[in-house]
This record gives C-alpha cells, sequence and structure tokens, in this order.
C-alpha cells in the first residue's frame, strides 16, 4: 500500500540509504498522483457518459455535447487564464472524441433551443461580459463558425449598439428584420439603435406599430415609457406605468420607475403610493407604512382618499405579521 511504501521509503533513508529512500518516496507519491488522476479521468468519463444519456432522455441531440466541449477548446486553447472548471476538467481530443462517439450511437434530432430562448441568452451574455466590446467578439466569433446564427447577429448588432458602431448595428439589425419584421426583439434592438442615433420620432413610431400588434408586451410598453421620458413627456409616462402597474401589482420595477417617473408630474400623493407598493414588495414593511403616513398628510379633507390609504396601511401590517409568523 501507499503508506507501507513511504514508511519503507523513509526506513531506508533513515538507514542511510538517503537517495534510495528518497526516490522510493518519489516513485510512491508519483504512483498515487498518477492513479489519482486515472481514477478521476474514469469519473469524468462516467460523468460525461450520463450527460450525454440524460440529454437524449430529456429529448436533446447529444451531439451538442461534444459540440459544446469542441467551442470551449477553440475559445481557451490560448488563454493563459482559462476558467478554473477548465483547469480541473479539460476539455482535450479524446474527451471530445469520447463523447462524440457515444452521441453518434443514437439517432440524429431533438428539441433545439427556441430563437427566444437564444436571443434572451445572448442579452444575458451583454450583461456579464465586462464591456460590450468584448461580448461583440464573442458574438463575431460565433457568426464566423455558423452565420446563420441569427442570435449572434442580434447580440452582435445590440454590441455595436453601445460602443457606438452605429452603422454595422443598422445592417445587421437590417439583416434580422428582412427576416422577421414583426420580432419583438429584433424591433426593440433597433428602437436602441434609433434612440442612441437621437431618432426618437422613428424609435416611437416603430414602439406604436408593435404596441398595435402586441398591445399586452410588457418591454415594448416598458421601452415606450422611458422614450416618453427622453422626449420629454412625462405625463405619457406615468399613463403607460399606471397602466402596467395594474397589470402587474407584484413587480417592484414597475412601482419603483412609476415613484421616479410621478415626481416629474408633481403627483405627490402618487410618488408616496408607488413608493409604498415598491418597499412593501422588497420587505420593507414598516417604510411602506410611513410613505403611505406621507400621504394620508396631503390628502387633507379627501376622506375617501385617506380612507383607502389607511386599509393599504392595515393590508401591509397584515403582510408583515404573515410574513414574521413564517420565520418563527
Amino acid at each position: 500500500t501507499m503508506p507501507a511504501s513511504i514508511a519503507a521509503g523513509l526506513v531506508a533513508a533513515a538507514a542511510g540509504a538517503g537517495d534510495a529512500g528518497i526516490a522510493a518516496i518519489a516513485g510512491t507519491q508519483a504512483a498515487a498522483s498518477q492513479n489519482q488522476l486515472r481514477f478521476s479521468r474514469q469519473n469524468e468519463q462516467e460523468a460525461d457518459r450520463v450527460g450525454v444519456t440524460n440529454m437524449v432522455r430529456a429529448g436533446y441531440d447529444p451531439r451538442s455535447m461534444p459540440n459544446m466541449f469542441e467551442r470551449l477548446a477553440r475559445q481557451y486553447r490560448y488563454d493563459g487564464k482559462p476558467p478554473e472548471f477548465l483547469l480541473t476538467h479539460p476539455v482535450t481530443e479524446s474527451r471530445i472524441a469520447d463523447t462524440r462517439n457515444r452521441a453518434e450511437q443514437y439517432p440524429q434530432g431533438g428539441k433545439e433551443d427556441s430563437l427566444r430562448y437564444q436571443q434572451m441568452r445572448a442579452r444575458t451574455q451583454l450583461l456579464f461580459e465586462e464591456t460590450p466590446g468584448m461580448a461583440g467578439k464573442r458574438f463575431r466569433a460565433m457568426l464566423n463558425d455558423n452565420p446563420k446564427l441569427d442570435a449572434a447577429r442580434y447580440g452582435l448588432a445590440i454590441s455595436q449598439t453601445r460602443i457606438g458602431q452605429l452603422n454595422d448595428a443598422r445592417d445587421n439589425l437590417r439583416q434580422l428584420l428582412a427576416k422577421a419584421p414583426n420580432d419583438v426583439a429584433y424591433n426593440l434592438a433597433q428602437v436602441e439603435l434609433d434612440i442612441t442615433a437621437n431618432r426618437l420620432p422613428d424609435a416611437d413610431q416603430r414602439l406604436k406599430k408593435m404596441l398595435a400588434q402586441f398591445p399586452s408586451s410588457y418591454p415594448l410598453k416598458q421601452v415606450r415609457a422611458d422614450l416618453m421620458l427622453k422626449m420629454g413627456k412625462p405625463q405619457e409616462s406615468e399613463k403607460i406605468l399606471d397602466d402596467l402597474s395594474k397589470a402587474r401589482p407584484l413587480d417592484p420595477d414597475v412601482w419603483n420607475r412609476l415613484a421616479e417617473v410621478r415626481s416629474l408630474t408633481n403627483n405627490a400623493i402618487g410618488v408616496h403610493q408607488a413608493r409604498a407598493e415598491y418597499l412593501s414588495l422588497t420587505g420593507d414593511y414598516q417604510a411602506a407604512i410611513e410613505q403611505l403616513d406621507f400621504a394620508k398628510r396631503r390628502a387633507g379633507g379627501n376622506f375617501q382618499l385617506a380612507a383607502r390609504l389607511d386599509a393599504r396601511q392595515q393590508e401591509i401590517r397584515q403582510q408583515e405579521k404573515m410574513v414574521k409568523e413564517m420565520f418563527r
């Protein structure tokens, strides 16, 4: 065993055969490391095998696994500091070949990620990259691999807009909108481009057209509310957000935006009401009740409004009580 071998090496070293003893210890540790590495690779192969099987069971094409491994290998081949998981689980040629051989044993086909999912994944990648320029390089590399990958072109167009390459962004969006003129994500990307280029009327016209087709679209309404502020129309922005607060009463972001806009329209009571809803949804019940106290002071002789504010305060107190009881 390894402890016995090391002990023998120590005895030899103590008896005067220093080099031989040290060599025995080193050889034993090297053998142990090799066995551990072999064991780790066997576990890794087994994990990859289970991954391929699970993909098939879930209805996906297992060839996506070796494809992903190849993409990772290309991306980090010359990177001096790859992600930590690639240091402990490197994507070797043998690993790629092994998973591809396993995947080829199954029929082709299976579910594919929807275009909408790919679009949202591209937007998420933009959020987590260090800079829009870095994200743009990633999307351009993906397009070099597959020029038909519309989600990568979409991500590239947004990154180009954000770093000021507006003509390039316009060209990419033109291609996408030619394929899918009514796609919400592509149209919102064009709206962002128009706003960046200070073509606010063009952005508003596009949003109106899209809202005529998708009147309940949350992202379209949200972007138009922001656009109205940029165009100096806070009252219209307030109306849009007020409608959104009725459709999405549990969305704290809507209430937070509504409070900000109401401060621009001098709707002081409305500011306190919106802040109260935002605070209650984010768990700050006492601050929410305090905001409604501020609103009641401004209500003056409007007894109906004061009664509604009192009732809302009571509801918030009940919510706070329920939450406290849950965590006892």
